[in-house]
C-alpha cells in the first residue's frame, strides 16, 4: 500500500510539475503574436501538429502540450481542418481541436443570379480567379456525380442548377466545393412528388428549370408566377414566342452585348418560338414550384408595373392599353 500511495503522489507532483511549467508557457505564449487561424492538415498526427502550433506561436511548449493531450485522452482525437485559437491555453487549443470546432464561413449565391453573378462573387470571396469561370462551371466532369446534370444539352454549362441559399463552409474551401454543396442542395429541393408531377406533365427536367430561371426573373410574387408560369406554357403549346425580356437581357450578358429584339441569339424569345437554349439564372424554390405548378387563367400577356405588380390581359389590345397606362411607351 506505502509503494501505492507513494506512487501516486509521485504521479501527483509530475503532474502539479508540468501544470505550474504549462501555466508559466501560457503566461508567455500569450504575449506572442499570433495569426488569425491556423490550418491543421488532414493526415497530420500529434507530433506534427505540436511542431505546428509552437511554430506558430500558439504553444511554447511541445512536451507540455503533448502532456495535456495525453492525461485529457485527446492524444487521438485531435482533428484537422482550420482553427482559431489566439489567447487559448494548452487545454484550451486540445479542447477546441478534438471537438473540431473550426472556423466555418457563410457563402450565399441570391436567388435569380447567374454563373456570370456568382463568378463575381466567388472571386470576390477568395474562391476563384479570373479566367476560370468556363471550367469553374462546366458539367461535365461532375455529370457522373449528379445525374440530373446528365439531361442538359452538350457543351452546356451548370446555369439554373446552382441552388441559392446561404451554405456554411470552412477556410480554405474552393468554388468548386461550394458547387458541388449547392447541387446536392438542387437535387434534394427536387423531391421525388415533384419528380412525378414532371413526369405526368411530359415535361423533363432541363425544361422545367428553363422556365423557373425565366419566372425568376420576370415577376416577384409567388402567385403571379404560377399565373405567368401558366401564361407562358400556353404560348409554348400554342407555338407563340414567349417575348420574355428577360431572355433577352440574358442574350446581352453571355451573348451579343446589346438589347436587340432582332438579335440572331437562341436566347432572343421575340424572335424564335419555344424556351430559350438554357436557363438565364440560378431560380429559387417558389420560381421552381411555380414552374411546375403553373395556374390556368384567361391570361395570354402581362407586365411589369414600376412599383413592381404583375399586370396581366386578356388579349393583345387590352395588353397595349397597359402598357401605355403603366410604361408610357412602347418596350
Amino acid at each position: 500500500m506505502k509503494i501505492v500511495r507513494t506512487i501516486s503522489m509521485l504521479f501527483f507532483l509530475l503532474v502539479l510539475g508540468v501544470a505550474a511549467v504549462a501555466a508559466v508557457f501560457e503566461l508567455r505564449g500569450r504575449q506572442q503574436q499570433q495569426k488569425d487561424t491556423i490550418m491543421i492538415m488532414r493526415g497530420e498526427n500529434v507530433l506534427q501538429i505540436a511542431d505546428d502550433l509552437k511554430s506558430e506561436g500558439y504553444i511554447k511548449s511541445k512536451i507540455v502540450f503533448l502532456f495535456y493531450a495525453a492525461i485529457s485522452g485527446n492524444l487521438k482525437n485531435l482533428k484537422a481542418g482550420e482553427y482559431d485559437l489566439k489567447g487559448l491555453g494548452y487545454a484550451g487549443v486540445i479542447d477546441k481541436m478534438a471537438r473540431g470546432d473550426i472556423v466555418e464561413r457563410r457563402i450565399t449565391i441570391v436567388p435569380g443570379w447567374t454563373v456570370f453573378d456568382i463568378f463575381e462573387y466567388f472571386k470576390k470571396e477568395g474562391l476563384a480567379v479570373e479566367g476560370e469561370r468556363k471550367d469553374l462551371f462546366s458539367a461535365r466532369d461532375l455529370a457522373g456525380e449528379f445525374n440530373f446534370l446528365s439531361g442538359i444539352p452538350e457543351g452546356a454549362d451548370m446555369e439554373g442548377y446552382l441552388f441559392p441559399d446561404t451554405y456554411q463552409v470552412i477556410n480554405g474551401a474552393t468554388g468548386r466545393d461550394v458547387i458541388r454543396l449547392a447541387l446536392a442542395n438542387f437535387d434534394s429541393k427536387i423531391t421525388s412528388d415533384l419528380r412525378q408531377q414532371m413526369e405526368k406533365q411530359g415535361r423533363t427536367l432541363f425544361e422545367v428549370v428553363v422556365m423557373a430561371s425565366i419566372l425568376e426573373k420576370e415577376v416577384t410574387s409567388l402567385e403571379d408566377k404560377k399565373l405567368v408560369s401558366g401564361i407562358l406554357w400556353k404560348r409554348l403549346r400554342a407555338g407563340m414566342p414567349l417575348q420574355a425580356d428577360a431572355t433577352l437581357l440574358y442574350s446581352k450578358i453571355s451573348e451579343v452585348a446589346v438589347f436587340d429584339k432582332a438579335s440572331e441569339s437562341r436566347y432572343n424569345t421575340y424572335k424564335y418560338s419555344g424556351l430559350p437554349v438554357g436557363p438565364i439564372c440560378n431560380p429559387g424554390l417558389e420560381s421552381i414550384e411555380a414552374a411546375f405548378e403553373p395556374l390556368d387563367s384567361d391570361y395570354w400577356f402581362y407586365l411589369s408595373a414600376p412599383d413592381g405588380s404583375t399586370i396581366f390581359s386578356r388579349t393583345y389590345d387590352e395588353h397595349l392599353v397597359n402598357k401605355a397606362k403603366y410604361l408610357d411607351t412602347e418596350k
